[in-house]
C-alpha cells in the first residue's frame, strides 16, 4: 500500500466504533496482527520511516488504551474511526477531550493518532498547503483568528 492510499483512507470514509465492546475487539484484532503498523502522532512533526516494532507497538496499544480510557470515562465510544470493522488497514482515534464541537464551528479536528498499514502521508489542503505549513500558521492568536471571523460574518 501507498502514501496515496493513505491519504485517500485519511480523507475518506470510515467506520465510527461507538460501543466499548466493538472497540475491545479490534483493539484486540490490533494485538494478535502486531507486524507491519505505522503510528502517526500528530502532535509531533516527523513521520515514521517505517512499521513500529511488534513488541513496541503492543505497548503503545496498552498505554493507549489506559489513556482513552482515563480521559473517556463513558458508556460509549465515539472517537475511533476504521475503514474495516473485523479487520482494520487504518485508524484514526481522536483524543475524547479534543473532539472539537457538534455545531462544526470549531474548525478542522486532527486526529491524536492514526494507525495504518501504509506508510502515513501530509494532507494537502484545498490550497495545495501541507498540513505542516497549516501547523506553522496556527501560531496566529486565538483572540485575531476569533475578530477575523467575527468581522468576515458582518461583511
Amino acid at each position: 500500500m501507498s502514501r496515496g492510499d493513505y491519504q485517500a483512507l485519511f480523507s475518506g470514509r470510515l467506520y465510527g466504533i461507538l460501543q466499548w465492546d466493538r472497540f475491545g475487539r479490534i483493539w484486540r484484532y490490533l494485538e494478535d496482527e502486531p507486524e507491519g503498523w505505522y503510528v502517526r502522532d500528530f502532535r509531533k512533526a516527523a513521520l515514521p520511516e517505517s512499521p513500529m516494532p511488534a513488541d513496541a507497538f503492543r505497548v503503545w496499544l496498552a498505554e493507549t488504551e489506559n489513556f482513552l480510557r482515563r480521559r473517556h470515562r463513558e458508556d460509549y465510544c465515539g472517537f475511533l474511526y476504521v475503514d474495516d470493522q473485523e479487520a482494520p488497514t487504518f485508524l484514526k482515534i481522536f483524543d475524547p477531550r479534543k473532539m472539537g464541537t457538534s455545531c462544526g464551528c470549531s474548525g478542522g479536528i486532527e486526529p491524536r493518532w492514526t494507525v495504518s498499514r501504509m506508510p502515513p502521508a501530509r494532507e494537502e489542503t484545498a490550497t495545495g498547503e501541507s498540513d505542516a505549513a497549516t501547523e506553522q500558521s496556527r501560531g496566529a492568536s486565538l483572540l485575531k483568528q476569533l475578530f477575523g471571523r467575527r468581522v468576515s460574518a458582518f461583511l
